[in-house]
């Protein structure tokens, strides 16, 4: 017998039985769906996520300043920190060769309360502070500038207030914009009972949903200083972070064990994307795996249905080798009939599950849009060698399942086998 006439039985053999070649095939079916699934979500994820990581840069590194051990947590101050984050340490960093930028910052107490004053009027404000990094909280929608700009002045003087607040004092909302460029009070009011004015001018009025005021790092410095009553803040406590962006990865990694070295808490994006990439990696193969279970399964019905066929066959395996044919291509045909309802499985299960992933990645979508959540992305991937991995996989399943019962025929005796009835 000729591969091309091996070829041509083994697949005559599966159409003869149509229905139990069609649900021996699901089993893989349903296998190598579930892997492709889980493998396209693993993969799309990833790469999501080394693209949020990339947009803020992977070279920038987070620095901390250290409390003192035992010191206990105050609501309406901080505690004592061991190791500082002085405008000394920057002008060191910025120095360095292997720094491009780096960028302070300073949080107001937790039980600050302040007030916005207009016109007379008072409302209640909270006050939040433009973030450091170097894009926007990708889980947060832009927000919708009404007049000004976006965010204050780096050098201060200048509030982004929240059209919300405007509201509250009394304005319609047609009137809001003309109010950019107007002077307003910000009150500070501390829990001894003193109270402090700060003007600034409108630079910006925009709607967002956390609402407040939003000020620059040298307001909130002066904030600080007379709620601490310290004119010499920045001595005696430092910044809060620093957001340091080194020439490369390596640098990056440099400046990291510098500054665990110097007692500083240190974060690296790039070590954080390492840890996200790990756990994606781990809940992608025990996800996976239910998808082996699934195969594992399907390799017995596959074997089951090759034994079945020996049985129901043996009287053709006799007259095959009465005419010829040797055990190696007896043992060839059943093989690649095992085979190829593995490879028919594969590709199947491979097509469901691209299906299923784009299905899948609409509906997230969707709900994150019904959210309001400004996510966007691609979370299921179906790569060329997911593709290629899947079908040989199945293949392999099917070929591992058809081993034994196509050695049970190989072994058949000619004579046996024409008398079997």
């Amino acid at each position: 017998m000729s591969l091309r006439d091996v070829l041509g039985t083994a697949l005559s053999n599966l159409t003869r039985h149509k229905a139990r070649t069609f649900l021996t095939t699901v089993g893989v079916i349903v296998g190598i769906l579930t892997i492709v699934t889980m493998v396209s979500l693993g993969t799309g994820v990833q790469r999501e996520m080394r693209q949020a990581f990339n947009a803020v840069g992977l070279e920038t590194v987070r620095l901390y300043p250290v409390a003192e051990e035992g010191s206990a947590f105050d609501l309406f101050g901080a505690p004592p920190r061991s190791t500082l984050l002085t405008p000394a340490l920057i002008r060191d960093l910025e120095a360095r060769g292997d720094v491009v930028s780096v960028i302070p910052d300073l949080r107001l107490p937790q039980g600050m309360r302040a007030g916005l004053k207009l016109n007379g009027m008072e409302v209640p404000a909270a006050i939040w502070q433009p973030s450091p990094t170097f894009v926007s909280d990708p889980f947060e929608a832009e927000p919708e500038i009404l007049a000004g700009v976006p965010s204050p002045p780096p050098g201060g003087g200048g509030v982004v207030v929240n059209a919300d607040l405007l509201v509250e004092l009394g304005y319609e909302e047609e009137d809001i914009p003309a109010l950019a460029g107007s002077q307003v009070e910000v009150v500070l009011y501390a829990p001894r009972g003193e109270s402090q004015s700060f003007f600034f001018e409108v630079a910006g009025i925009v709607d967002r949903e956390r609402g407040g005021l939003a000020l620059a790092l040298p307001d909130r410095l002066a904030m600080l200083q007379w709620w601490y009553n310290d004119p010499d803040y920045l001595a005696h406590r430092g910044y809060d972070e620093l957001v340091i962006r080194a020439a490369t990865l390596n640098d990056a990694a440099q400046l990291v064990d510098w500054l665990g070295g110097l007692g500083y808490e240190v974060e690296s994006l790039k070590t954080m994307l390492d840890l996200a990439n790990r756990g994606t990696i781990i809940l992608q193969t025990m996800l996976g795996s239910v998808g082996g279970l699934a195969l594992l399964v399907a390799s017995i019905g596959i074997a089951n249905t090759m034994i079945m066929a020996v049985y129901e066959r043996t009287k053709e395996i006799g007259i095959l080798k009465a005419v010829g044919a040797a055990p190696g291509q007896i043992r060839t045909l059943f093989v690649v009939e095992a085979s190829a309802i593995g490879l028919l499985g594969g590709v199947v299960g491979t097509i469901l599950g691209w299906l299923l992933g784009k299905g899948l990645n609409w509906l997230i979508l969707a709900i994150l849009e019904w959210q309001e959540v400004p996510v966007t992305g691609t979370f299921f991937i179906v790569s060329w060698w997911l593709i290629v991995g899947a079908l040989l996989f199945a293949t392999l399943v099917g070929l591992l399942a058809g081993l034994y019962p196509a050695a049970r025929a190989a072994r058949l005796a000619p004579l046996d086998a024409l008398r079997y009835d």
